[in-house]
C-alpha cells in the first residue's frame, strides 16, 4: 500500500509540473510512472480528472490568452471524435492503436526537433477553421483511445504561428473542453470506485502544487523555449508507449 502512496506521488508530482510548463501531457507523464504497478481501469480516469482539475486552478490566471471563436473548431470536432474513440477501442486491438500513436508522436517530434526553426502553416480563415475542426476530431478519437486528446492538436497548433500566450491558451482551453467530455462519458458508463476516490484525495493536493510551479517556469520561457519543450515532451510521450508496448 505504501508503495503505491508513493508511485502515486511521483506521478502526480512529475506529471503536474510538465502541466504546468506546457498546458498539457499530464497523461503522457503520469501514466508512464502509474501503469508500471497499476490496473489501466483505475489511472485512464485518473489521467483525466486530475488535468480537468488542474486546468480550473490554473486557467484562470491565463484568461486573457483564451480564445473561444479560434477554440470553438477543434470542441466541435473533439465532441465527435472522442465518442468514435471509444468505439474504436471497443473493437480495434490497443495495443496496435497506441504504437501507431507512438510512431506518429516519435516521427514528427524528431523530425520538428531537427530543424532550426519549426514550420509554419498559414491558411485563409475559412479554411483554417475546417483544418482545426478536423484536427479536433483526430484529437477526440485519439482521446477516445488512449486519454491524450490534446496530443496531437497540440503539434497542429505549434505549426499555426500563434505567440507563447495564444498557444499556451488554446492547447490548454482545448484540454479543458475534452477533459469535461470524456470525464462525463466514463462517469455515466463506469462511475467512480472508492479506490479511485482514494487516489484523487492522494494525488490532487500535490498535483495543484506541482502546476502552479511548472506555471511559473512558462512565464519564464522564451516561445520558441516552450515550443520545443512542448515537442521534447511529445517525444518522451511516444518513446513512453512505444516502451510499454515492447
Amino acid at each position: 500500500m505504501s508503495g503505491e502512496i508513493g508511485l502515486l506521488a511521483v506521478g502526480a508530482a512529475l506529471g503536474s509540473l510538465v502541466f504546468g510548463v506546457s498546458g498539457f501531457a499530464f497523461a503522457l507523464t503520469a501514466s508512464a510512472i502509474w501503469l508500471q504497478a497499476m490496473p489501466p481501469a483505475t489511472v485512464v480516469p485518473l489521467v483525466v480528472t486530475v488535468p480537468l482539475v488542474l486546468n480550473l486552478v490554473t486557467l484562470p490566471q491565463l484568461r486573457r490568452d483564451i480564445d473561444l471563436k479560434r477554440l470553438a473548431p477543434f470542441a466541435a470536432g473533439s465532441t465527435l471524435g472522442i465518442p468514435l474513440g471509444v468505439a474504436v477501442v471497443a473493437r480495434a486491438d490497443p495495443a496496435v492503436l497506441r504504437v501507431a500513436i507512438a510512431v506518429l508522436l516519435v516521427g514528427y517530434s524528431v523530425y520538428a526537433l531537427s530543424r532550426s526553426r519549426l514550420p509554419r502553416v498559414r491558411l485563409p480563415e475559412r479554411s483554417a477553421r475546417a483544418v482545426d475542426a478536423g484536427v479536433g476530431l483526430v484529437g477526440g478519437v485519439v482521446g477516445g483511445v488512449s486519454g491524450l486528446s490534446v496530443v496531437l492538436p497540440s503539434l497542429w497548433i505549434g505549426m499555426r504561428g500563434l505567440g507563447k500566450a495564444e498557444e499556451r491558451g488554446l492547447i490548454q482551453s482545448f484540454g479543458l473542453y475534452c477533459h469535461v467530455v470524456t470525464l462525463t462519458m466514463f462517469a455515466g458508463f463506469v462511475g467512480f470506485t472508492a479506490d479511485l476516490l482514494r487516489a484523487l484525495a492522494i494525488c490532487l493536493p500535490i498535483a495543484v502544487v506541482g502546476s502552479l510551479v511548472g506555471l511559473r517556469l512558462f512565464r519564464r520561457m522564451s516561445g520558441d523555449v516552450f515550443r520545443r519543450s512542448v515537442l521534447w515532451i511529445i517525444l518522451a510521450g511516444g518513446l513512453g508507449l512505444l516502451a510499454r508496448a515492447v
